[in-house]
């Protein structure tokens, strides 16, 4: 039995007070003998062995009163856990300590970073270890690579070193995947008998029953496990969640739609916040919305690139209890121009005569700077050469057909990001193009089609899906797109899609005035591309829309909602693996990484890489990045032969599932656990006196016992003093 307050159990010395009162009682009064006492002395007598007997429970009584109600103040624990005697039981062992240096450690409300305390903790153990034992330090961000791996104890002041020298990161603790790679350095410990002591705040987010799957042979093992809560029971926090590209495409000099997710997990109501977004570390700042308690809202934001090639920006919110996850980066791989190919089914040599004449004037006029979109046309002969740039997105404009080869190519580009977009027409062979491009190992258009309509039709009504590409057009007043009129448009078939379970992939965007509602614009998500059909042609042969200013949005949302988009490889999850694959001919080589806040460069090695037949693309080397546990912006150069010194931007993200903070008990926790019989204790105060003892008080038992034994007191004390 240990006591949560020790110092009082020396007020059961008063226990003696009731002893002392008798014997002073005692001394107070002398002996006298007189006449009737003769006569009185048989029946005391008689009576005092039933006197004494009742006169010696009532002392008893009154000592255990101030007793037990000093043991009650003391609260004790019958069966403590306390960390007191956890380290230096037994013979010699294997001490395993891992420190939690997850993102949510960071979490401080008006005291220290639960990982301050998980740190010092870590030392204050580590300090105390018998010279015997062997000693590990493990962190949750990269548990296979121990920071002192089975170190002799006698090296003390080393191992609360390595300890203290362990920095928070911005990874996330997912505990199946933490507790397996820990029982890989538990293999190779010295010693048999191995304890694990775990210091972590306890949040739920990471910890599922498949963590059992590792407890359970650790328990047939004999490893003792205790987990240290280190964190606090409240949290109140406001995390940005997310920078994501609205734009598929980013452009140099054209502003580009992002949105920010920020989530209040707090009981106060934003109000006036000022966030600062730095694109190549220039500032600007932004006012914040009015964000309610435990509300998530969406930050519309507007960034311009000033070139093409690697660019960084962030926005970082005000600081609150957890800095880590109030500001995100992302890296953007700019492009000078986007590239679209439009490919003439129908040429012509008289002015807006070709099929592809009225698509070519509203797609050259550009985004933002000038040539941002380039417009290239081409015969449909050899639309797919590989003498070609690739197209960002890809027109056919009532072509009679691909090839077989061609279907093949279009369907690895479609898949790979490049947009494609298909008018219909007169030359369309239909059963080619269902056959090739609505197959099921390389499905690209979204529904079959059926054959050629000849109806009036007048109106076209855009479908309340979002996100979509024609989405802008719902913001035309209604009369811009009741007065389009179409006299030729190709019907598809959309039962055929919902009979094969293929619904999810297709969608209609648009539908015509007519009586059976026919699709006017269908897409279809494949891979990563975006397939358009259009099932009127390009040019006026089957309809007026292309002279109206409707068709002049309509083509260039279009494009912007199918272009290849703007990849976002380079912004990961801080903790995930890096790895730079360079494609050149050239010898690369002083290879070096900046990390986040301006620490030195580090060097890295090139690894060339194995050729393979189908690739393109030529020789390539590969760069590893040594770990990316950090949040921020890392900056990797190298040189390549005649070309000179090239560069890239990765940006590592604090992980969202960090930012929240509800807790985890300590019976669900060792419920998960099961079989092991875990030990959860908890760090309180500072030093040698943090780990308070844990277990289950009693003090409600001795809180009762004490109400009992004064009513006892009273009956008793009035029974012995009454008249005989």
């Amino acid at each position: 039995m240990t006591f949560l307050s020790p110092l009082l159990i020396w007020g059961t010395i008063l226990g003696a007070i009731p002893i002392i009162i008798h014997l002073l009682n005692r001394r107070r009064f002398r002996r006298v003998e007189w006449a009737p006492m003769h006569y009185l002395r048989l029946t005391i007598q008689r009576n005092r062995r039933k006197i004494q007997l009742e006169e010696l429970l009532l002392l008893l009584l009154r000592i255990a009163l101030p007793v037990l109600l000093f043991f009650f103040l003391a609260r004790p624990i019958p069966s403590p856990t306390g960390m007191e005697k956890w380290i230096g039981q037994g013979g010699r062992s294997s001490q395993i300590v891992l420190i939690d240096d997850s993102l949510s450690m960071g979490y401080a409300a008006g005291e220290a970073p639960a990982f301050d305390r998980a740190v010092q903790a870590a030392a204050s153990l580590l300090g105390t270890v018998r010279p015997q034992d062997r000693c590990t330090v493990l962190r949750t961000s990269s548990p296979r690579d121990p920071v002192v791996h089975d170190v002799e104890g006698s090296r003390r002041d080393e191992l609360a070193a390595s300890a203290s020298a362990v920095s928070l990161s911005a990874t996330h603790a997912a505990w199946p995947v933490v507790l397996e790679a820990v029982d890989e350095v538990l293999k190779s410990c010295t010693y048999p008998t191995k304890q694990l002591t775990i210091l972590t705040d306890l949040r739920r987010s990471g910890w599922d029953r498949e963590v059992a799957a590792v407890t359970r042979r650790w328990s047939e093992e004999g490893v003792r496990v205790r987990v240290v809560d280190v964190g606090v029971p409240e949290a109140a926090n406001v995390a940005l969640e997310s920078i994501v590209p609205v734009d598929r495409t980013v452009l140099a000099g054209a502003p580009s739609a992002w949105e920010a997710v920020i989530r209040n997990d707090s009981p106060r109501t934003l109000v006036g916040a000022k966030a600062v977004l730095r694109v190549d570390d220039k500032p600007s700042e932004l006012t914040l919305p009015e964000i309610a308690p435990h509300t998530t809202a969406r930050l519309p934001l507007s960034v311009a690139f000033p070139g093409s090639g690697p660019h960084e920006f962030s926005l970082q919110l005000p600081e609150d209890e957890l800095p880590g996850d109030n500001q995100r980066w992302s890296a953007v791989a700019v492009k000078d121009s986007l590239l679209i190919r439009l490919v003439d089914g129908e040429p012509s040599t008289e002015p807006f005569g070709s099929e592809v004449d009225y698509l070519a004037a509203p797609l050259s006029i550009g985004v933002g700077a000038a040539e941002a979109w380039r417009v290239e046309v081409v015969p449909d002969q050899d639309f797919l050469s590989q003498r070609l740039e690739p197209a960002d997105v890809l027109v056919l404009a009532n072509v009679a057909a691909p090839t077989t080869e061609q279907a093949d190519r279009l369907g690895r580009l479609v898949r790979a990001g490049m947009g494609l977009m298909i008018f219909t027409g007169s030359k369309l062979d239909v059963g080619l193009y269902n056959d090739l491009l609505y197959r099921a190992e390389s499905r690209l258009l979204p529904f079959p089609m059926k054959s050629l309509s000849d109806a009036s039709i007048r109106g076209l009504i855009v479908e309340p899906v979002r996100p979509s590409p024609l989405e802008k057009l719902m913001e035309l007043k209604p009369s811009a797109l009741e007065r389009i009129a179409v006299r030729q448009f190709m019907t598809v078939d959309e039962g055929r899609a919902e009979k094969e379970n293929d619904k999810d992939q297709a969608r209609v965007l648009a539908r015509w005035n007519d009586p059976g509602r026919s699709p006017a614009v269908a897409e279809r998500i494949a891979g990563e591309g975006r397939v358009l059909l259009w099932t009127t042609t390009a040019d006026r042969a089957g309809n007026d829309w292309p002279i109206e200013p409707s068709f002049v949005l309509a083509v260039r949302e279009a494009v912007r909602g199918a272009a290849r988009p703007t990849r976002l490889d380079n912004t990961i999850t801080a903790g995930d693996a890096v790895r730079r694959v360079i494609h050149t001919s050239q010898q690369v080589g002083n290879v070096r990484l900046t990390p986040p806040g301006g620490a030195e460069p580090t060097s890295l090695s090139a690894v060339p890489l194995e050729e393979q037949p189908t690739d393109e693309r030529g020789p390539a080397v590969a760069i590893q990045f040594p770990e990316s546990r950090r949040a921020g912006v890392y900056r990797l150069a190298w040189d390549e032969g005649p070309l000179g010194t090239q560069q890239d931007v990765y940006a590592a993200n604090p992980d969202a599932r960090e930012s929240r903070l509800e807790r985890i008990e300590s019976d669900e926790l060792r419920k998960l656990m099961e079989p092991l019989d875990v030990e959860v204790v908890a760090v309180r105060g500072d030093g040698a006196e943090q780990f308070s003892p844990t277990g289950r008080e009693i003090w409600r038992d001795l809180a009762c016992g004490l109400l009992v034994l004064l009513l006892v007191e009273s009956i008793f004390a009035t029974w012995v003093g009454r008249s005989r």
